[in-house]
């Protein structure tokens, strides 16, 4: 096992770096008669911006682009209020803002819903919340939220339902240390091939 691997095996089974705050949100829309689903990021302000300060300084093709908490939910609410939080607040968000991860939608959008039904069902939250029905949004624990973060970056350019497919359920079948090592490399300024990676593992696609 690689460095890296262990270091997230051991940081995956503790709570998140923000106790048992939600740490992301997803959000599904319906856009010009069209289904979508965006997955974001929750961060203090400061956090964000120098993550997307490193971002830039490496030249790195993937941009950080945040959004005010309002943006990235459906109704007005704040992430607390949203169903997926395990009422261990209160918690407060001033000052805290959303990084959009990436929006699915048509082929990506019905195959992630495999992964997304896979989820909700191990934290006890109904997916036909998102994946059937009225615009709405979900808060996700940190775990939960890194599973699909390295999904949804994965298959953001991919446009074979076969290997969309393929990534769904390979993310599905991933240890949550796994998850944690992807993501890691899939953040990081300096690992610019990271998603690639996964991307030809798990699908063959370049």
């Amino acid at each position: 096992m690689s460095k890296g691997l262990a270091e997230g095996n051991s940081f995956a089974f503790t709570t998140g770096a923000y106790g048992n705050r939600p740490t992301f949100v997803l959000t599904r829309e319906r856009i010009d008669d069209q289904h979508e689903v965006s997955l974001y990021e929750l961060a203090p302000e400061d956090i964000a911006t120098a993550r997307k300060e490193r971002f830039d300084k490496a030249q790195k093709s993937e941009n950080v682009t945040t959004y005010d908490l309002n943006d990235a939910i459906v109704g007005d609410q704040s992430p607390s209020e949203l169903p997926g939080t395990d009422n261990s607040g209160p918690f407060t968000w001033d000052s805290w803002c959303a990084i959009k991860i990436a929006t699915l939608r048509g082929d990506s959008f019905n195959e992630v819903s495999f992964l997304i039904e896979s989820t909700f069902k191990e934290i006890d939250l109904d997916p036909q919340i998102i994946c059937t029905g009225a615009p709405a949004s979900v808060s996700l624990p940190e775990g939960t939220g890194v599973r699909l973060s390295i999904a949804f970056r994965t298959m953001k350019p991919i446009r074979r339902r076969d290997k969309l497919r393929a990534v769904a359920k390979g993310i599905d079948q991933m240890s949550l240390g796994e998850c944690y090592y992807w993501h890691a490399k899939a953040r990081s300024p300096s690992s610019p091939n990271g998603t690639k990676a996964l991307r030809v593992l798990l699908a063959d696609h370049l």
